[in-house]
């Protein structure tokens, strides 16, 4: 999770920085419908989330995380995403902090 800090020096401001915070933090409990820009430009409605009893994979499986091989270096994630896990691809999902657009209306 990234801190308000963090996205500050992102270049992130104002109320962009306490809706992602919000994201992060809805996302640790549930499901969380959100908007963010593509690399191509396009809009992606997302559906996310970073609680591990929702991870469930397209065949209906809980994920599970591999085991990393003894030695392994761990998987550099780049500062200015943020990761959650695609319940709609069953799969991890990253987008880039300045193009988060905002949480889904209810």
């Amino acid at each position: 999770m990234k801190t308000k800090q963090e996205l500050v020096k992102l270049g992130l401001e104002g109320v962009k920085v306490d809706e992602i915070m919000i994201l992060q933090e809805k996302m640790l409990e549930e499901a969380v419908k959100f908007q963010f820009r593509k690399k191509d430009g396009t809009i992606r409605d997302a559906v996310g989330t970073l609680n591990r009893a929702l991870m469930k994979l397209p065949d209906g499986k809980l994920w599970e995380p591999v085991p990393k091989p003894e030695g392994a270096k761990p998987r550099a994630v780049p500062e200015n995403t943020i990761g959650y896990f695609d319940l709609e691809k069953g799969m991890w999902r990253s987008f880039i902090c300045t193009e988060f657009i905002g949480l889904a209306k209810a």
